[in-house]
This record gives C-alpha cells, sequence and structure tokens, in this order.
C-alpha cells in the first residue's frame, strides 16, 4: 500500500511540474519589437500660446514638436486641416537629430503662419505626426479659432 500511496504521490508531482511549463502557451509568445513613436505633451507646442479669441489672419507661430526616438524615425509630418475641409501637408521631412539636454528629448521647430484665406470663426487644426521605419505612427494635435 505504501508503495501504490508514494507512485501516486510521484504522478502527481510529475503532473503538477508539467502543468506549470508556459513556454509553449501563445499568450507568452512576443509579437513584435516594434515600438510606437513617442511624443512629449509638452504645454508650448504653440509659442505664443492659443488666446482664448484665436488667432489673427497672418500671424507667425512657432510650433515646437518634442519627441523621443526609440525606434529609426522615417519622417516628420504637419498637416492642416481648415475647417471641414481635407487635410493639407504643410511639412514632410526626415527627422534631422537635435536633442535638448534640458528637455532630454528630441526637438523640432517648424515656423507656420496663420492663414489669411478663411473666415473669422473658422477652426483651423494643425497635426504634428512622427513615422517609425517600421510604419507604427504617433499624433499630435492642436486646435485653433481664427480672430
Amino acid at each position: 500500500m505504501k508503495k501504490l500511496t508514494i507512485l501516486y504521490l510521484s504522478f502527481a508531482i510529475l503532473g503538477l511540474f508539467s502543468a506549470c511549463d508556459r513556454t509553449e502557451d501563445p499568450i507568452y509568445e512576443k509579437l513584435s519589437d516594434d515600438h510606437y513613436p513617442v511624443i512629449v505633451q509638452n504645454t508650448n507646442f504653440f509659442t505664443p500660446a492659443v488666446p482664448s479669441a484665436g488667432y489673427v489672419k497672418g500671424t507667425a507661430i512657432k510650433i515646437e514638436f518634442d519627441y523621443f526616438v526609440r525606434e529609426p524615425i522615417n519622417e516628420i509630418q504637419f498637416w492642416e486641416k481648415i475647417g471641414a475641409a481635407d487635410s493639407v501637408a504643410l511639412f514632410k521631412g526626415a527627422a534631422v537629430p537635435a536633442f535638448s539636454k534640458i528637455k532630454n528629448c528630441d526637438t523640432l521647430i517648424y515656423n507656420y503662419i496663420v492663414p489669411s484665406a478663411p473666415a473669422s470663426g473658422t477652426t483651423i487644426a494643425i497635426r504634428g505626426r512622427v513615422v517609425n521605419k517600421n510604419g507604427l505612427t504617433k499624433d499630435r494635435v492642436l486646435t485653433y479659432r481664427i480672430r
């Protein structure tokens, strides 16, 4: 009887160890090493800051776009959407390393001029986008009105 108990106990322990093997479980498979770009959510995306009434037509604005490089970057894009119209590309260019030791990230300054054609009260959205070489993208959008 004692030998039979030891045999059952050894089978139970063996079954316990084989049940804990998680290497073949698909939930633990690594799908990809790709990472999304990282954009810093700084408070001074536009300089000067967006006034509550909106910008006057023709105002020169500096767009400060801060991002981290975790994966190789293919390009940086800026898009403008005026009202309900389709988005128009303002800038598409390669990411030039410009690391800021103060901010601890790369920074791109884009000079933008508020369009003079739209009517007062029109909403304009500026979209900054980082496109990695792996195809993953990250956007930052800021909306303002024409005064």
